[in-house]
C-alpha cells in the first residue's frame, strides 16, 4: 500500500470512528466516572454467554457509545475486519526500564506533577487528570527508556487499542522515512501513485501535500451544520448500517473520489 493511500485512509478511519460515537440511551445526565464506567466493573461480556444486557454487538450502533465504548475501543477487531501486518521475522527490541525501585518512584513523581488545565482554575494533578480523560494506558520514555507506564479499564500490557488519528502521525513518521531513503517521490502527484483516485481534488495534490495536510478541498468541519461534508464523510464512512434509502458515497473510496476542489494545493493546512 503506498503512503497517500493509508494516510487518506487512516484520515477517513479517524474521523469515523470519533464521530460514530454517540450518546447511550442508557447514560445518565451525569456520565459515569472513569472508575465506575471501566468495563470490568461494568462486567460487559462476561460469562459464557453474557447476560443480555451486558452483550455488545456489531452491527448495533450501541458497542460505539459510552459506556460500552470502553470495553469496544480494546476488541475492534471483534466487530471490524481488520489485517494483521507482520512485524516481520526480526527479533523485537525490548523496551528498556529502570530498576522496580526506581521506576516506582518516577511513577510516583509523574503522578504527583500539576497543572492548570485550559479554561479552569482548579489545579489538578496528572494521576487525576488520566482519569478525568478517561485513559486506557499510557507510556512514556525518556532518552530511550521508559519511565513511566499504567493501564486502566480494557486495556491490558500485552493488549491492542484503537489509536484513532495517532495513525496518521505514525504513518507520516514512515513515509518521511521512505522520503529520506529514496523510496518515495514526495513531489509525485497522488493520481499518479493511485490512479483509482480518479478526478478527485487530492488526485492532482503531490504526497507532500498530502503529508502535510495542505490539500485544497471543499470541505467543511462545521458540525452545527447538518449539511456540513463532515456529515455526509461520516454517514459514508462509518461502518454501521446505511440508514433505509440512503443512496451517498458508501464507504472511503467512494467518498474521496467525489471531493471536489477548492483553494489550491500547498496554500494552507487544510
Amino acid at each position: 500500500m503506498s503512503f497517500s493511500t493509508s494516510n487518506l485512509i487512516a484520515l477517513a478511519t479517524g474521523v469515523a470512528m470519533a464521530l460514530s460515537i454517540s450518546t447511550d440511551a442508557e447514560a445518565q445526565s451525569a456520565p459515569l466516572s472513569a472508575q465506575d464506567s471501566d468495563p470490568r466493573v461494568m462486567g460487559w461480556m462476561q460469562g459464557f454467554p453474557p447476560p443480555a444486557n451486558k452483550m455488545i454487538t456489531q452491527p448495533d450502533s450501541i458497542y460505539f457509545s459510552f459506556p460500552r465504548l470502553r470495553w469496544s475501543v480494546c476488541h475492534l477487531r471483534e466487530f471490524l475486519p481488520t489485517e494483521e501486518i507482520s512485524r516481520g521475522l526480526g527479533a523485537p527490541v525490548p523496551l528498556d526500564y529502570p530498576s522496580p525501585s526506581e521506576f516506582a518512584e518516577m511513577r510516583a513523581q509523574i503522578d504527583a506533577v500539576t497543572f492548570t488545565p485550559q479554561n479552569s482554575d482548579a489545579e489538578m494533578t496528572w494521576e487525576e487528570s488520566l482519569y478525568a480523560n478517561y485513559t486506557d494506558g499510557m507510556l512514556i520514555l525518556h532518552k530511550g527508556q521508559v519511565v513511566y507506564e499504567r493501564y486502566f479499564g480494557c486495556l491490558e500490557e500485552d493488549g491492542k487499542h484503537a489509536i484513532m488519528s495517532m495513525t496518521k502521525s505514525f504513518t507520516g513518521l514512515l513515509a518521511e522515512i521512505m522520503v529520506v531513503e529514496g523510496a518515495l517521490d514526495d513531489t509525485a502527484l497522488v493520481r499518479d501513485i493511485i490512479p483509482e483516485i480518479g478526478n478527485s481534488a487530492f488526485g492532482s495534490a503531490t504526497v507532500r501535500q498530502v503529508m502535510d495536510m495542505t490539500t485544497g478541498v471543499k470541505y467543511s468541519e462545521d458540525y452545527s451544520d447538518p449539511n456540513a461534508d463532515i456529515w455526509l464523510y461520516s454517514r459514508a464512512a462509518s461502518p454501521l448500517p446505511k440508514p433505509e434509502g440512503y443512496k451517498g458515497p458508501d464507504g472511503y473510496w467512494e467518498y474521496l473520489q467525489q471531493v471536489e476542489p477548492e483553494g489550491n494545493h500547498g496554500d494552507a493546512f487544510h
